[in-house]
Parts: C-alpha cells; sequence; structure tokens
C-alpha cells in the first residue's frame, strides 16, 4: 500500500466499520448477558451523546497539533480500547463502567468521522481532491453495509468476546496506519484556545454555503433517523419479515455506488449546490414508497434514494474544507459531524412518539423531511438584505470580503 490517500482511507474504512458494527454488537450482547436490549440501547445513547459536545475540542487539538497525525493514530488508539472494553464490560462489570467506557469511545467518535476526512486536504492536491472525496465518502457506505453485518456474524458464531477483539484490532490497525499517514505540519503561531474555538463555530455561522449546508444536513438527518424502522415497517407491510435490512442494505449499496460515481467523475458545479439538488432528488424518490406495493421495485426505490447520498455526502466534506477557515478546519468538520449524528439520534427516539401512525405516513413524513431540509439551505443562501454588510472578520475596512462565490468550488 503505497501513498498516505490510500492508507488514511483504509484506516477510516477500519474504524468507521468497527463503530457501526459495535452498535449492533452492544444490542446482541445486552439480549445475550440481561436478557434485553435496554442497557444496550442505554450504552449506545451514551456514545452518541458525547459526538456533539466533543467534537469542536477534539477537532481543536488537531488544528493545534504541529503533528496531526499523532493526534489522529492516539484518538484511533484510544478509541480502540474504549470500544472493546465497552463490549466486554456488559454483564461482566457494574453498567456505570460500561457507560464510562461508551462515553469515552463516544469523544473519539468526531474523530473517527469528520477528523480523518478532513485530513485530505494535507495529503492530497488540489487536482486530486474532489476524486478523494468520492473515495472518502464511500468508506461510510462501506462501514455502514459491512459493519453490521460482520458485527452480527462475528456474535452468533464466536461470541461477543471475539467480535470485542475484532473491533480492538480493526482500530488497532487503523491507528497504526495514521501513524505512517504524514502530511502538512502545523506552521501557525501560537494562539489562544478559546479564540480558534469561537472562530471555529463563527466559520459555520458567517460562511453562507457552510451554514446553509451544516443546517440543511441536521434536518435531513433528523428525518433519517427514522430511517431503520420505517424500512422494517414497510418490510413487514410487503411480506418480509426481515425486509428492513435489505431495504437499509439497498440505500446502502446505492449510497456506496453514488460515491465510487463521483470519485470517478466529480461534479464540477458548486458543491453547495449539489448538496442540495441532492437532498431534493432523494427526497422525491423515497416520496414515491408510499405508492409502490412490488416488493422488487421498494427495494429499487430505496436504491436509487441512496445513490444520491454519495455525491451529496462528497458535497458536503467539500464545502467544509473550501470555506473553513485552515486554523479550524478539523474543528468545522468534527462539529458539522457531530451535529448530524445527534440529529439522527433525535430523530429516532421522535419516531417513539409516532410509531402507531400509517406506515405511508410515516414514509411520507421520511421524504417530506429530506425536501424541508434543502428548502431550508436554499433559503439559507439567500443574503439577509440588501445594502449595505458588516464586513467578514478578518476584513479591512476599504476591501471587498472575499465570498464563497469568489472561490473555486
Amino acid at each position: 500500500m503505497t501513498g498516505p490517500l490510500p492508507r488514511l482511507l483504509t484506516a477510516a474504512t477500519l474504524a468507521r466499520t468497527a463503530d457501526a458494527g459495535a452498535a449492533v454488537v452492544i444490542v446482541l450482547a445486552a439480549v445475550r448477558e440481561y436478557g434485553s436490549p435496554a442497557l444496550g440501547s442505554l450504552a449506545l445513547a451514551a456514545m452518541l451523546v458525547p459526538h456533539v459536545l466533543a467534537g469542536p475540542f477534539v477537532g481543536l487539538v488537531t488544528d493545534r497539533a504541529r503533528r496531526p497525525r499523532l493526534v489522529h493514530a492516539g484518538f484511533a488508539a484510544l478509541f480502540a480500547a474504549a470500544l472493546g472494553g465497552t463490549l466486554l464490560a456488559l454483564g461482566r462489570a457494574p453498567i456505570g463502567v460500561v457507560l464510562v467506557l461508551a462515553l469515552i469511545a463516544g469523544c473519539c467518535g468526531p474523530m473517527i468521522f469528520g477528523g480523518l476526512s478532513s485530513r485530505l486536504d494535507d495529503v492530497v492536491a488540489e487536482p486530486g481532491r474532489a476524486r478523494a472525496r468520492g473515495l472518502d465518502a464511500a468508506t461510510y457506505n462501506v462501514a455502514e453495509i459491512a459493519g453490521p453485518a460482520v458485527g452480527a456474524a462475528l456474535v452468533a458464531a464466536l461470541g461477543v468476546p471475539w467480535a470485542a477483539v475484532a473491533s480492538t484490532v480493526a482500530c488497532l490497525a487503523a491507528a497504526v496506519l495514521l501513524l505512517s499517514v504524514g502530511g502538512r505540519p502545523g506552521q501557525r503561531p501560537p494562539t489562544r484556545f478559546t479564540d480558534d474555538l469561537r472562530d471555529g463555530f463563527r466559520a459555520i455561522v458567517v460562511s453562507r454555503p457552510l451554514r446553509a449546508v451544516t443546517a440543511a444536513t441536521c434536518v435531513a438527518s433528523f428525518g433519517l433517523g427514522m430511517l431503520t424502522p420505517v424500512a422494517v415497517l414497510l418490510g413487514t407491510r410487503a411480506g418480509h419479515a426481515a425486509g428492513g435490512g435489505l431495504l437499509v442494505t439497498a440505500l446502502g449499496a446505492g449510497a456506496l455506488a453514488g460515491s465510487l460515481l463521483v470519485a470517478r467523475r466529480p461534479v464540477r458545479s458548486a458543491p453547495h449546490r449539489v448538496a442540495l439538488a441532492c437532498l431534493v432528488a432523494g427526497g422525491v424518490v423515497l416520496a414515491a414508497v408510499p405508492f409502490v406495493a412490488g416488493w422488487p421495485l421498494l427495494v429499487g426505490l430505496f436504491a436509487v434514494a441512496g445513490f444520491f447520498d454519495g455525491p451529496l455526502l462528497a458535497a458536503v466534506l467539500h464545502v467544509r474544507s473550501a470555506e473553513a477557515p485552515p486554523h479550524t478546519r478539523t474543528q468545522v468538520f468534527t462539529l458539522g459531524a457531530g451535529l448530524k449524528l445527534t440529529a439522527a439520534s433525535l430523530g429516532a427516539a421522535m419516531f417513539t412518539l409516532f410509531a402507531g401512525a400509517p406506515v405511508a405516513v410515516l414514509a411520507a413524513a421520511l421524504a417530506a423531511s429530506q425536501v424541508a431540509a434543502a428548502a431550508l439551505g436554499a433559503l439559507l443562501l439567500v443574503p439577509a438584505r440588501a445594502g449595505r454588510r458588516v464586513p467578514p472578520a478578518g476584513t479591512r475596512t476599504g476591501q471587498p470580503p472575499e465570498t464563497s462565490g469568489s472561490r473555486p468550488l
């Protein structure tokens, strides 16, 4: 394996697959040890909550580091220990210990997702970044497809301890690979931590494309939080007891195909427009779900809807990279990833309040959430009002402010 990009992508795939598989293993372990998934769900919640809280701080540690690869590798190793410890502690240690380990793993989560994606700019020159973002998006898709399947298979064949070992080994291998990923070291002068933290939040608010894409993807993720239970209900309605898993897999397979296509043939349009267009397209496809009776056609619709997620994610990564100030880039990535994951968790919780509604209504709400997300993003792209504007920070009076429209996106 030559070159920093293949090593970075391989490390990201290993760590993200381990994370995706752990969610299934935790629930299965709780059922085996306690006879109920309740404590497993509690441990999962403990892993999810820190993402949005720890994201800015985790990203900022990397942004301020002179050797970012050491920070990334350290977080991957800590993630390995905490994740493996969580799986092994279920049923063998007090629940408080399990939750502490899950919280530690959750604090590392933003680095495994947004943080590793932010490294692309350090290891890939500009001509190849569009292709690299498509490949990075594909690592998320591979993890979503393979992680749960591999985790469940390991538990069924070898038991929870071996599944825990496999997750730990995968994350440790990722840490070793990250140690070999070079890139540009940090060279900026020292600044106050609180100032940099403020700048990261401000970047998302000030940049119209970044603000629009962040808000839109959060709303879309909130809707997608109900995707799995809706898919299960659709499968049951169609007479396929395990059909929900197939629909989710079809969505992931479609997303992988979309990511690989974008990696091969990058879209040349402005990335924030690509992201919003993909949200609309995916929502329109999902809007047909309540009216489809044939099972093969339903599976196909989910695959087509998933296809648009590939260019969507690649475009979101592009917007974050182009719009984030260099000294807060990783922070913007980790904060954006944490917000999306938190929104999805809230959406899943909200589903429980409406679980008794007709499945057609729930599917329609899922589709509507994607279109509404695009509408919100489009609204946020519109300037507040014509006329005199306050120049953004860093722009001297008398100089035209740099806007996203003047950048090659």
